[in-house]
C-alpha cells in the first residue's frame, strides 16, 4: 500500500469511527449527517461522498464495520485454543460487551438494516457473516462433545437454536444491563444444562 492509499484508508476509518459515534445514541442512524461527520473529522464532504457516495451507504458501512470488528475479535478468542467452556464464555462475554457499547437505537437500526433483503450486497455480507458464525458454533459444539461437556443427545440444530435464543434474549436492552455482571454464571448454568448426566 503506497502513501496515498494509506492516507485514504485512514480517512475512511476516521469517517467510519466518527459516524459510529454520531449514530451511537438515542436517535441512532437518524442523527447522522454528513455535516456532523465533516465537523468531527475535518474531512471534506466531497471526500466523504467520494468514499461512500451517500449517507445511506455510510450508514451501511458503519454497520458492516461494526460486525467485521466483532468477527475479528471472535477470531482472536478462537485462536487462543482454550477449552470449550472457556471459549464459549469468552465469546459470550465478547458479544455482550459489544452490545453493551452501543445504544438501544443503534442496535435496533443494525438489526433492521440486516433484516432487509433489497440491498443484495448487504444481504450477501450478512449471509456470509451468519454462515461463518454458524460454522464457529457448530465447531464449538463438536469440541464440547469431544471434551464431554455437551451431551451427544443434543443435535447441532437444537444447540444452535438454544444458544441463539439465549443470546437474543440477553441482548434485549431491558435484560442485558442487569445480566452483564452475571455473564460467567449465565454461561455456567447454560453449559451445565447441556452436560451429560452422570
Amino acid at each position: 500500500m503506497n502513501g496515498f492509499e494509506k492516507r485514504s484508508a485512514k480517512k475512511k476509518q476516521d469517517v467510519l469511527a466518527a459516524a459510529f459515534e454520531i449514530m451511537n445514541n438515542s436517535e441512532g442512524s437518524k442523527a447522522l449527517t454528513i455535516d456532523k461527520v465533516t465537523a468531527a473529522t475535518k474531512i471534506s464532504k466531497a471526500t466523504i461522498f467520494k468514499y461512500f457516495h451517500s449517507k445511506e451507504n455510510l450508514i451501511k458501512a458503519v454497520f458492516k464495520n461494526f460486525m467485521a470488528e466483532m468477527a475479528r475479535e471472535a477470531d482472536l478468542v478462537l485462536q487462543e485454543e482454550k477449552s470449550f467452556n472457556d471459549t464459549f464464555a469468552a465469546l459470550t462475554q465478547l458479544k455482550i460487551n459489544r452490545l453493551d457499547r452501543v445504544s438501544q437505537q443503534f442496535y435496533l437500526d443494525l438489526m433492521a438494516c440486516y433484516s432487509q433483503t433489497e440491498d443484495k450486497e448487504l444481504a450477501a455480507f450478512m449471509e456470509s457473516y451468519t454462515h461463518k458464525s454458524n460454522e464457529i458454533l457448530f465447531s464449538l459444539f463438536q469440541q464440547g462433545r469431544k471434551e464431554g461437556v455437551i451431551d451427544p443427545k443434543y443435535t447441532d440444530e437444537f444447540l444452535f437454536i438454544y444458544t441463539e435464543s439465549m443470546i437474543v434474549g440477553i441482548a434485549d436492552p431491558s435484560i442485558y444491563s442487569r445480566a452483564l455482571p452475571y455473564i460467567k454464571e449465565w454461561s455456567e448454568v447454560l453449559l451445565k444444562g447441556l452436560a451429560p448426566k452422570k
